[in-house]
């Protein structure tokens, strides 16, 4: 609250938002975080809205989901290099080229051995985070580790 607040507080501010300031509350606090579960339960089971299982179209730029009507949906038949606009570069916007429908392959080193783990990913950005790799525990190839 105290992080985000503050900064929603003042965008209403600045767009002329003429409210009622004395009757803000967060979001996020128990009073309404409970009314807000109590609300889906009821429903979901009205069968209003329900739980699956669903590709989430991530933004890696706005750190934020995207619609599927904000989603263009391109078929492609192998490694593609395509325009993508809304970069910032430096701080400004720019439209930068970036290939898609990749796969790319590295070796992570397995602790207190010589042996290497291949991955292979379509993200390869995302490798500088991780700290760890999983294998599925039944899979024989990975049965040592």
């Amino acid at each position: 609250k105290e992080a985000k607040g503050g900064h929603i507080r003042d965008q209403l501010r600045r767009l002329g938002s003429s409210l009622d300031w004395t009757r803000e509350a967060f979001t996020m606090d128990e009073v309404r975080s409970r009314a807000v579960t109590e609300a889906f339960v009821q429903m979901y089971e009205k069968g209003l809205i329900y739980r699956a299982n669903r590709l989430v179209n991530w933004c890696s730029t706005l750190n934020t989901a995207l619609s599927q009507i904000e989603v263009d949906k391109v078929e492609m038949n192998g490694p593609t290099r395509l325009k993508v606009p809304g970069q910032l570069v430096d701080g400004k916007l720019q439209t930068k080229e970036y290939s898609f429908g990749t796969m790319d392959h590295f070796l992570y080193p397995v602790a207190d051995s010589d042996e290497r783990l291949e991955i292979a990913t379509t993200r390869l950005e995302t490798m500088l985070a991780d700290s760890a790799v999983a294998v599925h525990p039944e899979d024989p190839r990975y049965a040592h580790l």
